[in-house]
This record gives C-alpha cells, sequence and structure tokens, in this order.
C-alpha cells in the first residue's frame, strides 16, 4: 500500500533527525518515563497558558493562542521521543508502554481543556463546541483501539494517527 511506504519514509527521515538528541538523552540519564512526564508537565503548561489567556486577554488577542500552539508543537516532541528512547536505549518495557498510553491521555484532555476554557471564557462558542468534539475524537481513538485489540481485533495504522498510528482488521 502506497501509503503505509509513504508513512515509512517520512518516519524514518524524522527518526534520522531527532535519532541524534535521542542518544543526548540517553547519554543523560532520561528514561523512556522521565520523557513521558517531561511531555505531561508541558502539556500542563499548555492548558496553564491558555486558562491565563483566557482571564488576562481579549477577545481577538491571539498571542496566548500562538505561544499556545508553540507549546502544543514542542510536547508533541516529547511524545515522539519517549518511544524512541525506549527503543534506542533498550528500555521498552509493558509497564512504560501503558505508562505512555495513559499519560498521553492525560496530556490530551488538559490541552483540551485549556482550549475549551478559553475559547469558552471569549465566547467563541462555535469553536468551543468543536474543540469538545475534537476531544470526544481524541479520547474515542484510543478507546476503539483498545477495544479492538481486547477483542483480538489487529489496529495498527491509518490516517490520521499519532506517530505509532493505528488501524483495524480482522
Amino acid at each position: 500500500m502506497k501509503f503505509d511506504a509513504l508513512r515509512t519514509v517520512l518516519q524514518q527521515g524524522i527518526y534520522k533527525v531527532i535519532n541524534p538528541f535521542v542518544r543526548l538523552l540517553i547519554k543523560i540519564g532520561f528514561t523512556p518515563n522521565a520523557v513521558t512526564l517531561t511531555g505531561l508537565g508541558l502539556n500542563i503548561g499548555v492548558a496553564v497558558l491558555f486558562i491565563v489567556g483566557a482571564e488576562e486577554g481579549n477577545r481577538g488577542d491571539l498571542r496566548y493562542v500562538g505561544w499556545g500552539g508553540a507549546l502544543i508543537l514542542f510536547a508533541g516532541l516529547f511524545d515522539m521521543l519517549d518511544g524512541q528512547v525506549a527503543r534506542l536505549g533498550n528500555m521498552k518495557s509493558d509497564y512504560g508502554a501503558l505508562f505512555d498510553s495513559v499519560l498521553d491521555r492525560y496530556s490530551e484532555l488538559f490541552t483540551f481543556l485549556g482550549i475549551c476554557y478559553y475559547l469558552v471564557a471569549h465566547d467563541y462558542f462555535l469553536s468551543s463546541l468543536f474543540a469538545f468534539i475534537a476531544l470526544i475524537g481524541s479520547m474515542m481513538v484510543s478507546y476503539t483501539r483498545a477495544r479492538a485489540e481486547g477483542l483480538g481485533i489487529e489496529c495498527s495504522g491509518g490516517l490520521m494517527q499519532r506517530p505509532n498510528g493505528w488501524y483495524c482488521s480482522a
């Protein structure tokens, strides 16, 4: 399938870029769980930034949105880095995989909390509704994958996916 080949090529290109940084993290003693916790902390910071923007900013003032978006992108790097630290550092474990998955969901929830709070506080009702719908979709992707795998249906890839991806096949 052409999509899978393209995804693999892009993923390998990203790994070439980040692997020197990953090796540095391993060398200074970062564990995959520490990287995951750093990402969670950054996403909590995203929520705080949006909430402060809701309380201190004005409607139409997009400074907080810009900084929040930049921090979301930066925090997203840590979601990619933790798995690579585990692979390259030979630190993979079932506990680490579960820890990563659970904290990734918390990270998403905190991020969406901050975004929704900001939008509601500035009377962007329709946008806040769309953000909430995105939150539902984000949670349902994880639930669907877990439920399918619990039923013995493989879920391992897809179109709009996280770095490890998913799709289901019976």
